[in-house]
Protein backbone atom coordinates (compact mmCIF):
# COMPACT_ATOMS: atom_id res chain seq x y z
CA UNK A 1 0.00 0.00 0.00
CA UNK A 2 1.46 3.33 -0.99
CA UNK A 3 1.87 5.67 2.12
CA UNK A 4 0.72 9.42 0.62
CA UNK A 5 -1.11 9.87 -2.86
CA UNK A 6 -2.18 13.32 -3.90
CA UNK A 7 -4.54 13.69 -6.77
CA UNK A 8 -4.25 16.37 -9.12
CA UNK A 9 -0.80 17.94 -9.89
CA UNK A 10 -1.40 21.11 -10.22
CA UNK A 11 -0.13 24.14 -7.90
CA UNK A 12 -1.34 22.46 -4.71
CA UNK A 13 -0.84 19.05 -5.27
CA UNK A 14 2.88 20.29 -6.32
CA UNK A 15 2.91 22.24 -2.89
CA UNK A 16 1.55 19.70 -0.66
CA UNK A 17 3.92 17.12 -2.40
CA UNK A 18 7.04 19.39 -1.23
CA UNK A 19 5.65 19.75 2.08
CA UNK A 20 4.79 16.20 2.89
CA UNK A 21 8.08 14.63 0.95
CA UNK A 22 9.98 17.49 3.27
CA UNK A 23 8.15 15.96 6.01
CA UNK A 24 9.56 12.73 5.37
CA UNK A 25 6.58 11.09 3.38
CA UNK A 26 6.50 8.98 0.31
CA UNK A 27 4.31 10.68 -2.03
CA UNK A 28 2.97 9.59 -5.29
CA UNK A 29 1.16 12.48 -6.99
CA UNK A 30 -1.48 11.55 -9.96
CA UNK A 31 -2.18 13.85 -12.83
CA UNK A 32 -4.70 13.24 -15.24
CA UNK A 33 -2.60 15.83 -17.72
CA UNK A 34 0.82 16.66 -17.34
CA UNK A 35 0.36 19.36 -19.73
CA UNK A 36 -1.55 21.31 -17.76
CA UNK A 37 -3.62 22.66 -20.77
CA UNK A 38 -6.72 23.37 -18.61
CA UNK A 39 -5.11 23.62 -15.21
CA UNK A 40 -6.04 26.90 -13.19
CA UNK A 41 -2.73 27.93 -12.32
CA UNK A 42 -0.74 28.31 -15.66
CA UNK A 43 -4.01 30.54 -16.50
CA UNK A 44 -3.85 32.91 -13.71
CA UNK A 45 -2.49 36.44 -13.31
CA UNK A 46 0.08 35.01 -10.74
CA UNK A 47 -1.06 37.33 -7.77
CA UNK A 48 0.04 37.19 -4.54
CA UNK A 49 -1.81 39.33 -2.12
CA UNK A 50 -2.86 39.44 1.68
CA UNK A 51 -5.55 42.25 0.69
CA UNK A 52 -8.83 40.23 2.16
CA UNK A 53 -11.72 39.97 4.35
CA UNK A 54 -10.83 37.01 6.76
CA UNK A 55 -7.74 36.74 8.76
CA UNK A 56 -6.84 33.18 7.71
CA UNK A 57 -6.70 34.56 4.40
CA UNK A 58 -4.32 37.69 5.32
CA UNK A 59 -2.07 35.05 7.26
CA UNK A 60 -2.20 32.78 4.12
CA UNK A 61 -1.19 35.61 1.87
CA UNK A 62 1.47 36.94 4.29
CA UNK A 63 2.95 33.14 4.18
CA UNK A 64 2.92 33.38 0.65
CA UNK A 65 5.16 36.72 0.37
CA UNK A 66 7.61 34.79 2.74
CA UNK A 67 7.99 31.71 1.00
CA UNK A 68 8.15 33.69 -2.67
CA UNK A 69 10.97 35.81 -1.17
CA UNK A 70 12.75 33.09 0.15
CA UNK A 71 12.36 30.62 -2.40
CA UNK A 72 16.05 30.44 -4.20
CA UNK A 73 16.98 29.31 -1.33
CA UNK A 74 13.70 26.76 -0.03
CA UNK A 75 13.54 25.42 -3.80
CA UNK A 76 16.70 24.98 -5.08
CA UNK A 77 17.92 21.31 -6.47
CA UNK A 78 21.26 19.79 -7.55
CA UNK A 79 20.25 20.77 -11.77
CA UNK A 80 18.36 24.50 -10.50
CA UNK A 81 20.82 25.84 -7.83
CA UNK A 82 18.96 29.22 -7.92
CA UNK A 83 15.38 28.87 -9.13
CA UNK A 84 13.30 32.31 -9.84
CA UNK A 85 10.06 32.47 -10.47
CA UNK A 86 10.60 36.70 -12.11
CA UNK A 87 8.88 38.33 -9.62
CA UNK A 88 6.86 41.72 -9.47
CA UNK A 89 6.55 43.41 -6.54
CA UNK A 90 3.91 46.03 -7.25
CA UNK A 91 1.79 45.70 -4.60
CA UNK A 92 -1.95 45.74 -5.11
CA UNK A 93 -4.71 48.64 -5.22
CA UNK A 94 -8.44 47.67 -4.27
CA UNK A 95 -10.65 50.34 -5.04
CA UNK A 96 -13.83 50.32 -3.03
CA UNK A 97 -17.28 52.74 -3.91
CA UNK A 98 -19.64 53.37 -0.77
CA UNK A 99 -21.73 50.32 -1.39
CA UNK A 100 -18.44 48.30 -0.50
CA UNK A 101 -16.96 50.76 2.27
CA UNK A 102 -18.65 50.14 5.07
CA UNK A 103 -17.13 45.98 4.55
CA UNK A 104 -13.62 47.31 3.89
CA UNK A 105 -13.81 49.42 6.73
CA UNK A 106 -14.56 45.99 8.79
CA UNK A 107 -12.23 44.34 7.06
CA UNK A 108 -8.92 46.84 7.95
CA UNK A 109 -9.23 45.67 11.51
CA UNK A 110 -8.58 42.23 10.05
CA UNK A 111 -5.62 43.74 8.17
CA UNK A 112 -4.23 45.56 12.10
CA UNK A 113 -4.84 42.41 14.04
CA UNK A 114 -3.00 40.42 11.42
CA UNK A 115 -0.06 43.02 10.48
CA UNK A 116 -0.82 43.25 7.27
CA UNK A 117 0.87 46.03 6.37
CA UNK A 118 -1.13 47.66 4.35
CA UNK A 119 -2.55 51.40 3.85
CA UNK A 120 -5.95 53.00 3.54
CA UNK A 121 -7.12 56.25 2.26
CA UNK A 122 -9.96 58.29 1.09
CA UNK A 123 -10.69 58.37 -2.42
CA UNK A 124 -9.90 62.48 -2.49
CA UNK A 125 -6.73 61.62 -1.22
CA UNK A 126 -5.94 58.61 -3.94
CA UNK A 127 -4.34 60.44 -6.72
CA UNK A 128 -1.43 61.99 -3.91
CA UNK A 129 -0.34 58.06 -4.85
CA UNK A 130 -1.44 57.25 -8.13
CA UNK A 131 -1.75 60.49 -10.09
CA UNK A 132 -3.05 58.56 -13.01
CA UNK A 133 -6.45 57.24 -11.74
CA UNK A 134 -10.03 58.96 -11.61
CA UNK A 135 -11.71 59.12 -8.58
CA UNK A 136 -15.24 59.66 -9.21
CA UNK A 137 -17.49 57.30 -7.62
CA UNK A 138 -15.14 55.89 -5.07
CA UNK A 139 -15.09 56.40 -1.15
CA UNK A 140 -12.14 54.98 -0.10
CA UNK A 141 -9.10 52.17 -1.66
CA UNK A 142 -6.36 50.02 0.31
CA UNK A 143 -3.20 49.20 -1.19
CA UNK A 144 0.65 47.96 -0.43
CA UNK A 145 3.92 49.76 -1.82
CA UNK A 146 6.54 48.03 0.35
CA UNK A 147 7.02 45.27 -2.12
CA UNK A 148 4.76 43.03 0.14
CA UNK A 149 2.19 41.83 -2.62
CA UNK A 150 2.69 41.82 -6.43
CA UNK A 151 2.82 38.81 -9.32
CA UNK A 152 5.06 35.74 -10.37
CA UNK A 153 5.36 33.65 -12.80
CA UNK A 154 2.74 30.48 -12.43
CA UNK A 155 4.57 28.15 -14.65
CA UNK A 156 8.32 29.11 -12.96
CA UNK A 157 6.30 28.55 -9.54
CA UNK A 158 4.57 25.13 -10.28
CA UNK A 159 7.75 23.59 -11.56
CA UNK A 160 10.03 24.61 -8.89
CA UNK A 161 8.07 22.99 -6.06
CA UNK A 162 7.54 20.13 -8.66
CA UNK A 163 11.08 19.72 -8.82
CA UNK A 164 12.35 20.11 -5.25
CA UNK A 165 9.16 18.13 -4.66
CA UNK A 166 10.63 14.78 -6.74
CA UNK A 167 14.17 15.70 -5.54
CA UNK A 168 12.79 15.12 -1.75
CA UNK A 169 11.83 11.68 -3.04
CA UNK A 170 8.15 12.07 -4.79
CA UNK A 171 6.94 10.97 -8.06
CA UNK A 172 4.50 12.63 -10.46
CA UNK A 173 2.35 10.33 -12.66
CA UNK A 174 0.18 10.61 -15.25
CA UNK A 175 -2.86 8.74 -14.19
CA UNK A 176 -6.68 9.53 -14.10
CA UNK A 177 -9.20 9.26 -11.29
CA UNK A 178 -12.46 8.28 -11.46
CA UNK A 179 -13.08 7.89 -8.05
CA UNK A 180 -11.16 8.07 -4.26
CA UNK A 181 -12.00 3.94 -4.26
CA UNK A 182 -9.52 2.98 -7.02
CA UNK A 183 -6.55 4.28 -4.22
CA UNK A 184 -5.19 2.24 -1.61
CA UNK A 185 -2.56 4.57 0.45
CA UNK A 186 -2.41 5.12 3.84
CA UNK A 187 -3.21 8.94 3.37
CA UNK A 188 -4.84 10.29 0.23
CA UNK A 189 -4.68 14.20 -0.54
CA UNK A 190 -7.63 15.19 -2.94
CA UNK A 191 -6.20 18.54 -5.00
CA UNK A 192 -8.32 17.97 -7.92
CA UNK A 193 -9.25 21.63 -7.79
CA UNK A 194 -12.25 22.08 -10.58
CA UNK A 195 -12.24 18.58 -10.95
CA UNK A 196 -13.21 18.00 -6.78
CA UNK A 197 -16.96 17.32 -7.41
CA UNK A 198 -16.32 14.33 -10.38
CA UNK A 199 -14.06 12.53 -7.34
CA UNK A 200 -16.32 13.52 -4.01
CA UNK A 201 -20.03 14.31 -5.27
CA UNK A 202 -20.89 15.69 -1.89
CA UNK A 203 -18.57 18.50 -2.44
CA UNK A 204 -19.41 21.76 -4.07
CA UNK A 205 -16.35 22.23 -6.50
CA UNK A 206 -17.11 23.08 -9.93
CA UNK A 207 -15.18 25.16 -13.00
CA UNK A 208 -16.04 28.52 -13.47
CA UNK A 209 -14.74 30.12 -16.56
CA UNK A 210 -12.86 33.70 -16.33
CA UNK A 211 -11.74 35.68 -18.97
CA UNK A 212 -8.20 37.73 -19.56
CA UNK A 213 -7.49 40.30 -22.22
CA UNK A 214 -4.58 41.45 -23.20
CA UNK A 215 -4.11 45.12 -24.44
CA UNK A 216 -2.04 47.84 -25.61
CA UNK A 217 -2.01 51.37 -24.68
CA UNK A 218 0.34 54.45 -25.91
CA UNK A 219 0.73 55.37 -22.13
CA UNK A 220 2.63 52.53 -19.99
CA UNK A 221 3.02 52.82 -16.75
CA UNK A 222 5.71 49.95 -15.21
CA UNK A 223 4.66 50.44 -11.50
CA UNK A 224 1.21 50.37 -11.60
CA UNK A 225 0.06 47.81 -9.37
CA UNK A 226 -2.44 44.76 -9.53
CA UNK A 227 -5.66 46.92 -9.61
CA UNK A 228 -9.09 45.81 -8.58
CA UNK A 229 -11.80 47.84 -9.45
CA UNK A 230 -14.67 46.78 -6.53
CA UNK A 231 -17.51 49.05 -8.43
CA UNK A 232 -17.19 47.33 -11.75
CA UNK A 233 -15.31 44.13 -11.11
CA UNK A 234 -12.70 44.61 -13.41
CA UNK A 235 -8.99 43.97 -12.40
CA UNK A 236 -5.57 44.74 -14.53
CA UNK A 237 -2.22 45.07 -14.17
CA UNK A 238 1.32 45.86 -16.45
CA UNK A 239 2.68 42.45 -17.88
CA UNK A 240 5.47 43.84 -19.75
CA UNK A 241 4.81 46.57 -22.37
CA UNK A 242 1.27 45.80 -22.15
CA UNK A 243 -1.13 45.24 -19.99
CA UNK A 244 -4.04 42.25 -18.41
CA UNK A 245 -6.86 42.66 -17.52
CA UNK A 246 -9.89 40.53 -16.14
CA UNK A 247 -13.77 40.33 -16.47
CA UNK A 248 -16.10 40.51 -13.69
CA UNK A 249 -17.86 38.14 -15.92
CA UNK A 250 -17.84 34.32 -14.60
CA UNK A 251 -19.38 31.41 -16.17
CA UNK A 252 -20.40 28.02 -14.65
CA UNK A 253 -21.19 25.47 -17.23
CA UNK A 254 -18.85 26.66 -19.95
CA UNK A 255 -18.39 23.86 -22.74
CA UNK A 256 -14.66 25.20 -23.31
CA UNK A 257 -11.99 28.39 -22.38
CA UNK A 258 -12.87 30.32 -25.77
CA UNK A 259 -12.58 33.44 -24.12
CA UNK A 260 -15.69 35.77 -23.53
CA UNK A 261 -15.04 38.18 -26.08
CA UNK A 262 -17.98 40.21 -25.83
CA UNK A 263 -16.86 41.28 -22.50
CA UNK A 264 -13.99 43.32 -23.42
CA UNK A 265 -16.09 45.95 -25.49
CA UNK A 266 -19.29 45.90 -22.98
CA UNK A 267 -17.85 45.76 -19.35
CA UNK A 268 -13.74 45.88 -19.41
CA UNK A 269 -13.01 48.57 -21.78
CA UNK A 270 -15.69 50.75 -20.66
CA UNK A 271 -14.42 49.99 -16.71
CA UNK A 272 -10.87 50.95 -17.89
CA UNK A 273 -11.47 54.17 -19.37
CA UNK A 274 -13.98 55.03 -17.01
CA UNK A 275 -10.91 54.41 -13.51
CA UNK A 276 -7.68 55.27 -16.06
CA UNK A 277 -8.07 57.61 -18.28
CA UNK A 278 -5.44 56.99 -20.10
CA UNK A 279 -7.07 53.78 -21.08
CA UNK A 280 -9.19 55.00 -23.57
CA UNK A 281 -6.90 54.71 -25.73
CA UNK A 282 -6.38 51.02 -25.14
CA UNK A 283 -6.24 48.10 -28.03
CA UNK A 284 -7.11 44.59 -27.94
CA UNK A 285 -4.17 42.28 -28.61
CA UNK A 286 -5.21 39.16 -27.13
CA UNK A 287 -7.17 37.29 -24.68
CA UNK A 288 -7.48 33.61 -22.73
CA UNK A 289 -10.08 32.15 -20.34
CA UNK A 290 -9.10 29.78 -17.50
CA UNK A 291 -11.22 27.96 -14.72
CA UNK A 292 -11.49 29.11 -10.86
CA UNK A 293 -12.27 25.96 -8.86
CA UNK A 294 -14.89 27.88 -7.27
CA UNK A 295 -16.44 26.67 -4.12
CA UNK A 296 -20.00 27.57 -4.65
CA UNK A 297 -20.55 27.46 -1.09
CA UNK A 298 -19.28 31.02 -0.30
CA UNK A 299 -16.09 31.37 -2.79
CA UNK A 300 -13.59 29.89 -0.09
CA UNK A 301 -10.98 27.30 0.88
CA UNK A 302 -12.15 23.88 1.64
CA UNK A 303 -9.67 22.47 3.58
CA UNK A 304 -9.10 19.20 6.23
CA UNK A 305 -9.96 15.86 6.91
CA UNK A 306 -13.01 14.52 5.35
CA UNK A 307 -15.35 13.29 8.19
CA UNK A 308 -17.04 10.51 6.58
CA UNK A 309 -13.95 8.91 4.99
CA UNK A 310 -11.34 7.69 7.40
CA UNK A 311 -7.83 8.77 5.12
CA UNK A 312 -9.11 11.34 2.70
CA UNK A 313 -8.14 14.85 2.84
CA UNK A 314 -9.13 18.03 0.86
CA UNK A 315 -7.19 21.22 -0.33
CA UNK A 316 -9.95 22.79 -2.90
CA UNK A 317 -12.30 25.54 -3.78
CA UNK A 318 -9.78 28.42 -3.54
CA UNK A 319 -11.76 30.32 -6.49
CA UNK A 320 -8.78 32.04 -8.18
CA UNK A 321 -6.61 31.70 -5.07
CA UNK A 322 -4.87 28.75 -5.57
CA UNK A 323 -1.50 30.17 -6.59
CA UNK A 324 -1.12 32.46 -3.69
CA UNK A 325 -2.37 30.22 -1.29
CA UNK A 326 -0.44 27.05 -1.94
CA UNK A 327 2.31 27.55 0.28
CA UNK A 328 0.49 27.97 3.19
CA UNK A 329 -2.38 25.19 2.20
CA UNK A 330 0.65 22.65 1.74
CA UNK A 331 1.54 23.72 4.77
CA UNK A 332 -0.87 23.47 6.71
CA UNK A 333 -2.07 20.28 5.06
CA UNK A 334 1.30 18.68 5.98
CA UNK A 335 1.11 19.49 9.62
CA UNK A 336 -2.66 18.49 9.75
CA UNK A 337 -1.51 15.12 8.25
CA UNK A 338 2.08 14.35 10.25
CA UNK A 339 0.61 15.79 13.75
CA UNK A 340 -3.38 15.83 13.66
CA UNK A 341 -3.17 19.95 14.04
CA UNK A 342 -2.06 22.60 12.30
CA UNK A 343 0.71 23.97 14.16
CA UNK A 344 1.25 27.56 12.07
CA UNK A 345 -2.06 29.21 10.32
CA UNK A 346 -5.44 27.67 12.10
CA UNK A 347 -7.21 26.29 8.96
CA UNK A 348 -10.14 24.89 10.88
CA UNK A 349 -12.21 27.35 9.40
CA UNK A 350 -12.11 25.99 5.85
CA UNK A 351 -12.99 22.33 7.24
CA UNK A 352 -14.79 20.14 4.91
CA UNK A 353 -17.33 20.08 7.78
CA UNK A 354 -18.48 23.74 7.12
CA UNK A 355 -19.07 22.85 3.56
CA UNK A 356 -21.54 19.55 4.28
CA UNK A 357 -23.62 21.55 6.78
CA UNK A 358 -23.66 24.67 4.40
CA UNK A 359 -22.26 26.84 7.17
CA UNK A 360 -21.33 29.62 5.17
CA UNK A 361 -18.36 32.08 5.87
CA UNK A 362 -17.68 33.98 2.70
CA UNK A 363 -14.68 36.09 1.16
CA UNK A 364 -15.79 39.05 -0.61
CA UNK A 365 -12.83 39.80 -2.37
CA UNK A 366 -12.52 37.59 -5.34
CA UNK A 367 -10.91 39.02 -8.06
Amino acid sequence: MDDVIVVGGGIIGASTAYFLSKAGRKVRVFERDPTYKNASFPLSLGGFRRQFYQKENILLGKFAKEFIFQLPDLLKTKKNGKPTVSMVPNGYLLLFGPEQAQEQYEALKNHKACDAGTKNVKAEELQNFFPWINTDGLETATFTDSKIEGWIDPHMFHAALKNKAIELGASFEKKEIKSINEIKANTIVSAAGCWTNELLADIPVVPQKHTVFRVKCPKHIPEMPLTGDLPSGVYWRPEGKEYLAGSPNAKFDALDLEPEWNDFEELVWPALANRVPAFEELKLTGGWAGYYDCNKLDNNAIVGKHPKMENVYLATGFTGRGLMQAPGIGRGLTELITTGSYQSIDLTCFSVERVLSEQKRAEPYVL
